[in-house]
Parts: structure tokens; sequence; C-alpha cells
């Protein structure tokens, strides 16, 4: 194999197939990185796969004996990075890599590429997006998604794929995030398209590495790029241009988020996005870094919501911002949250306004951009705030509370009254996941994402009708109060 190919080309392709080499491989050939040479075509392709996620990139270069070898992936990519920004000659000499370049040669000890794993290819089903709207998705769904791997489907965004529309959805337990759109169709793929969804929507999970990679790449490539999904046998493959990213398939039913997204709201505000944020972000430097709680009361006379912390150890914050309210309710609202959670949304909704949505202190509560180019929507579980009326009443800035933790999205029917409970639970979850590959049980998704109970928290269920345990020596505060 001899070919010539610019010092730029060489070393951007090597930066994109190293994400998918692995850090601790199952097998000393996933180190290295696969070349083929094509003198017919005057190309050159170069492969990384860690047996879950694989990327190809092709590159044109003039190529005058074409050939395939595997060399050390960090070491190539080190080497040639330092290299002058010039054309390097890539030669294999009696399994030796020679890069010569204008002020120098090299020489790389090659691997045998019969060794280096085959990409799997996925021939069914395909959709084409664009590259822009994929991104998008991604980055208002990612974030939601679980980083633990042993929560299986969890650990994933979840995909539809119909005729002609989209959702991606992503859940840890705790939030819950979906964006969709439509597929827009040529005249001459319209037909093909029927007869593939005809029958059915296509549902896949994508694991979280996989996109994460996936989201780099899309940022590199320009607007006017599409990327054509195929999907068949366990397989997802994403073509982009000369770049193709293959993943496995997570297995197991994914949970039925729909049902968990409330239809009606009684409390509906306006709220400019980035002043929001901010004071989520003041508050929160304050805020007891264990349980990070913030307490919002929307005021519908002064048209504001203000919010407030409290830190023993620290000290306390108020903030205050102007909101606008989209219905004429009588009645203050008070509700507690997951400083993280919030912030979090905010942080990944493009738009200048959101859109908050609610009904009771401890239902979901519903997030959405106003306005935008995708369809999407950031459910968070709120923090129940136990606290006295007249405290609450007074001043929005005193409030005497206590949070009980309702975080978790899907519903349990017992609550966890110590941590050792919940270990127990949470290790009987896994196993009867690992052993059904999650079936559509509710409380056993619920269980395995309880958050961990403190001194001063108690984990509740969403459910207005369960009852709060309070932690102990409380009492006599609340009857001063």
């Amino acid at each position: 194999m001899k070919i010539t190919i610019s010092q730029k080309d060489l070393s951007d392709i090597l930066s994109l197939v190293n994400y998918a080499v692995p850090n601790k491989p199952y097998h000393p050939i996933l180190n290295n990185v696969l070349l083929i040479a094509d003198k017919d075509n005057q190309k050159i392709a170069i492969a990384a796969f860690d047996l879950s996620l694989g990327i190809r990139v092709e590159c044109k270069c003039k190529i005058e004996n074409d050939g395939m070898i595997a060399l050390p992936a960090k070491l190539l990519a080190q080497l040639v990075s330092n290299l002058p920004k010039q054309d390097i000659n890539l030669e294999i000499v009696d399994n030796t890599a020679i890069l010569t370049h204008s002020s120098g040669k090299c020489r790389i000890q090659t691997v045998n590429p019969q060794e280096f794993p085959s990409l799997p290819q996925a021939g069914g089903k395909t959709i084409t997006l664009s590259a822009v709207k994929l991104l998008q998705a991604l980055e208002a769904t990612l974030f939601a998604a679980s980083h633990d791997e042993t929560k299986l489907v969890l650990a994933g965004v979840h995909f539809k794929f119909a005729r002609n529309y989209w959702e991606a959805a992503a859940t840890d337990g705790h939030r819950l995030a979906v964006a969709s759109g439509t597929i827009e169709l040529s005249e001459e793929s319209n037909g093909n398209a029927k007869d593939e969804f005809e029958s059915d929507t296509v549902k896949v999970t994508i694991p979280y590495q996989t996109l994460t990679e996936l989201q780099k790449i899309l940022a590199s490539v320009g607007e006017d790029c599409e990327c054509t999904i195929s999907i068949d046998n366990g397989i997802a493959v994403f073509d982009l241009a000369n770049i193709q990213i293959t993943s496995r398939l997570l297995s197991g039913e994914y949970p039925q988020y729909a049902s968990f997204i409330p239809q009606q709201f009684q409390h509906q505000f306006t709220i400019d996005r980035k002043v929001f944020d901010n004071a989520l972000k003041r508050v929160g430097i304050v805020a007891d870094q264990k349980d990070k709680i913030v307490a919002i009361n929307f005021d519908y006379t002064n048209q504001q919501a203000t919010l407030s912390t409290e830190s023993q150890d620290v000290g306390g914050a108020v903030e205050s911002v102007l909101i606008k309210a989209e219905s004429n309710f009588q009645h203050n609202l008070l509700i507690g949250f997951n400083i993280k959670y919030i912030t979090d949304a905010l942080k990944f909704i493009p738009t200048d306004e959101v859109l908050l949505q609610a009904n009771r202190p401890t239902t979901p509560v519903i997030i959405i951009p106003v306005g935008g180019i995708l369809n999407q929507l950031i459910l968070v579980m709120p923090i129940e705030l136990i606290a006295t009326k007249a405290a609450i009443i007074e001043n929005s800035s005193e409030i005497n509370e206590e949070p009980v933790i309702t975080e978790d999205i899907l519903p349990t029917t017992e609550v966890a009254t110590a941590t050792t409970e919940i270990a127990d639970e949470v290790e009987i979850a896994a196993k009867v996941m690992e052993e059904t590959a999650i079936e559509e049980n509710v409380e056993i998704i619920t269980n395995s994402s309880a958050p961990e109970s403190t001194e001063e928290t108690t984990t509740t269920s969403p459910s207005p009708s369960t009852p709060t345990t309070k932690p102990k020596g409380r009492k006599k505060k609340a009857e001063a109060a």
C-alpha cells in the first residue's frame, strides 16, 4: 500500500474515528484503526470499532498501490497531528508503515488487518433526517438519559419512526425529555416509505455513548447535510456523506412514557429563559449542596416568581423574576424543585422564552420552548415542600420548609422508609430487570431510579394520597412556627 494524503485530512479523519477506539478494549486489535486504500476510486477508508460503536470515514487522496493495514490508533493520531501541515506519504514495507514528510520520516509497526472485526451493516428500513434536526433532537433529549449502563434501556434515547413522523425520548426516572418532528418525503421516496411503515412504527433504543459521539460528529458537518438511518437486526447505521456510524441497539421494552405527561394544566407561566436560568444559578450557589432545593412561589397578583432557598451551613437567597400568567387562577402556586433538573432543562432549550405548565405542587411539571423548529417538552418531578401556611403567606423568603423528595416520574405503590429498604428494592429491581429484559413494570423502573434518602429528606410517591414521613426532631420546630 502506498498513498499520498494531506496532513490536515488525515488528522481530521483520525480525530473522528478515535471516538470509537475503546479505553479498555476486550481484545488488543481494537486498539487499532483499519486503513483500506482503494486505487480504483482513489479513496482511503479508515475505521475503528469497539464492538458496540463503529465509525468509518472515507477521504479522497492519491493512491499508487491499494491495500489494507491496521495501525495503533492513539499513536498514529498523536504522530500525524504533530507533523508539518503538508502532504504525507504513507507506504507499507515489510509489515512496517513508513510516514515520509517534508522534514523527515518515521516508522510504525503494523498489525494483521485480518484480525480486525468487520463493521456490521444494516439493510433494513431507512429514514432520512436533516443533520440539523437530528442534532437538535439529541441536544433536547440526551441530557435526560441515564448514564448508568446497568439501567439497560434507560441508558439511551428511544426513537419512534413512522412514515412522515419521528419522536425521540429519554428518561432517567427523575425527568423526561421528548422531541419530535416531521419527515419530509420526496416524490421518489414516497412510495418506498409508505411500504416500509405501512404495517407498524419502527421503535429502537440507541445507547447514550453512541449518541454522544454522533452528536459531536453532527456538530462538525454542514447545515445542508442529511443523515440516513438504517435499522436491521439489532443494529443502527447512520450515514453522513463520507462518514458512517454503526451502533448496536439496546434490548428491552421502553417505558410507556406518554401516559405520564399531563394533558391539561391549571397553571401556565411564560418566563424569560435566560433570566430564569441566571436566577436559579445564583440561588444554587448558596443552596444546600446535597439536595439543591429551591422553592418557587408563582404570584398571580404581582406577575412574578420568587425563588428562595435555605441552607443551614451556608445561608439563604431570594430572587424574583417576571412572569406572564396564561391563566386567571386565584391562588398562588408554591412548588419545589431540584435546581439541577430545572437548569439542565433550560440549558437545552434553544428559545428565548419557556412555558412552564403545572397543576399541583406534587404533580409533574412540563417545560416547553416558546417557538423553535422542533416540538419539545421536558417533564420534571417537583419536590413537595412541607411548610407552615402562615410563613408562606407572610413572606416567601422566610418559608420554614422541610423538603420531601417526589422526583420519580414513574409512581410506586409503596414508600421506602429507610436507606436499607431502598437499597434492597434497587437490588431486587435490578435482578428482575436483567432476567426479564425490562417488562412493562412501572414499580421496577421507579425503584431502580429512586434517589438516596438523607437525614433531612424522605422519599415519597408523587401520588397525593401517599402519606409523607417527616424527619425526626422537626415537630417542635413546626409547632413553634
